[in-house]
């Protein structure tokens, strides 16, 4: 029966595995996203119980693969040019802050709007938040400075963003939409300075050609290991045949 544990783990977790993959490659347009890698651990039998609480079958020390958890990788994208006076690439580490109705969420994807307030905001409606709260635009032709600040054609000062760095950006969590959730005990600290590069965006950090080299060997190893259930699974049968008979 261990052997069979063994490889419905192995199997478990390359289905894990490809689920994360195809998520990076259904984002290699997204804006600020960033890739999720998948820890590969393993597990001692003897940590795993029942629902009794009873150990597993099989020997104390057998290892079985564990892919749980969801690791974020914070590289950078490429940044490109646009040429849009609310577009602005992050230059190095940091977040925008966002205003949502769950609180501060932090962003990557630096191409905004004016809303139907008169806020800057994402492209999906969300305030971008300044030092005081949301930024409110006017005038004509807004633009992003390098240093941070929302200026208008005249130059006028309307806002700074608020930039955020974390000592382990690797707390955050993901939230959809391309936000990301800061726990409570991670606390933001305003990028000083503030670098970004204006009129540019910071496309998704996701390799496509990487991604689906790796969705191919997972595949592979998919197979090998059901191909060794399917073959546990003949020969239980055919135990079982032989001590019927």
């Amino acid at each position: 029966m261990g052997e069979l544990y063994v490889s419905t783990s192995g199997a478990v977790s390359r289905m894990h595995q490809l689920e994360i993959i195809a998520n990076n490659l259904a984002n290699v347009d997204t804006l600020g996203f960033k890739a999720d890698r998948t820890p590969f651990q393993t597990a001692l039998e003897s940590q795993i119980r029942d629902a009794d609480g009873q150990l597993a079958a099989g020997a104390p020390a057998r290892a079985f693969v564990s892919t749980n958890g969801v690791a974020t990788d914070h590289g950078g994208g490429n940044v490109v040019q646009t040429g849009r006076g609310l577009d602005a690439a992050i230059d190095g580490p940091g977040f925008y802050a966002v205003e949502t109705n769950d609180g501060v969420r932090y962003t990557r994807a630096g191409s905004f709007v004016v809303d139907a307030e008169g806020n800057l905001a994402t492209l999906d409606g969300r305030p971008v938040l300044g030092d005081g709260g949301p930024i409110q635009v006017s005038g004509s032709e807004p633009e992003i400075t390098a240093g941070g600040d929302v200026v208008d054609a005249e130059g006028n000062v309307l806002g700074r963003l608020r930039v955020e760095t974390f000592e382990d950006p690797r707390v955050l969590a993901k939230e959809g939409n391309n936000l990301f959730r800061a726990p409570p005990d991670a606390v933001g600290v305003p990028a000083e300075p503030v670098r970004l590069v204006p009129g540019s965006v910071e496309r998704s950090n996701v390799q496509a050609i990487r991604e689906l080299a790796t969705m191919m060997i997972l595949q592979r190893n998919f197979d090998a290991t059901m191909q060794v259930l399917r073959s546990d699974d003949q020969a239980t049968d055919q135990l079982i045949r032989e001590f019927s008979q």
